[in-house]
C-alpha cells in the first residue's frame, strides 16, 4: 500500500525526536511543516492520523508518541473523569502550533460546553506545569476574537432570559 502523507509525517517527527533534533514534539511538528510546506496546523493533524494509524497497525510508536489518545467521555460524565493529563498533553502542541486553547479543546469535546470545561481545565493544568499560552498569531488572534464575541453572546442571551424572567415575574405581581 502506498504511504500516506500521514504516515511521511508522522515518521518524520519521530525521527526527528528520536535523534533528538527537535526539543518538543511541537518543534519537530513546526520543523515538518517547513520542510513539507504545509500549514503547522495541518502538518499536526497529519502526525495524530499517522500515530492513530500505526497504534491501529500495531506499529509500537516510540517513546514521543507514547501518550495514548484521549478517550472520549461517555455522556453524562465530566471532563475531570478521563485522563486529563494524556489529553492536555496532547492538545499542547496544538496549542504551541498556534491553535487557541478553545480550538484545541473543541477538538477533543463532544460539545460546546465539554469543550469549555477542557479549556478551562488546559488552562490550570498548563499554569501548574509552569507553562504559559503562546501568544496567538493574526490567524489565531482572530479565533480568539470569534470565541470571545461566542462567550459574550452567550452571556447576552443568558442577560435578555434573566431579564425577560424578572419582566413576567413583574407582571404577574
Amino acid at each position: 500500500m502506498a504511504e500516506t502523507v500521514a504516515d511521511q509525517v508522522f515518521g518524520r517527527v519521530e525521527a526527528l525526536m528520536a535523534e533528538g533534533s527537535a526539543a518538543s514534539r511541537a518543534a519537530a511538528i513546526r520543523r515538518v511543516a517547513d520542510e513539507m510546506d504545509r500549514s503547522v496546523s495541518a502538518t499536526s493533524s497529519a502526525f495524530y492520523a499517522g500515530a492513530r494509524k500505526a497504534r491501529e497497525a500495531g506499529t509500537p510508536p516510540e517513546p514521543a508518541a507514547a501518550e495514548p489518545e484521549p478517550q472520549r467521555a461517555p455522556a453524562g460524565r465530566s471532563s475531570g473523569r478521563r485522563d486529563s493529563a494524556a489529553l492536555y498533553a496532547e492538545m499542547a502542541p496544538l496549542v504551541e502550533a498556534g491553535a487557541t486553547v478553545e480550538q484545541a479543546a473543541r477538538r477533543f469535546g463532544r460539545d460546546e460546553e465539554q469543550a469549555e470545561e477542557i479549556a478551562a481545565g488546559f488552562t490550570r493544568w498548563l499554569a501548574r506545569q509552569g507553562g504559559t499560552t503562546p501568544a496567538p498569531d493574526d490567524g489565531g488572534r482572530v479565533a480568539t476574537l470569534e470565541a470571545e464575541v461566542r462567550d459574550l453572546r452567550r452571556e447576552l442571551e443568558r442577560a435578555q432570559r434573566t431579564i425577560a424572567r424578572a419582566r413576567d415575574v413583574l407582571d404577574e405581581g
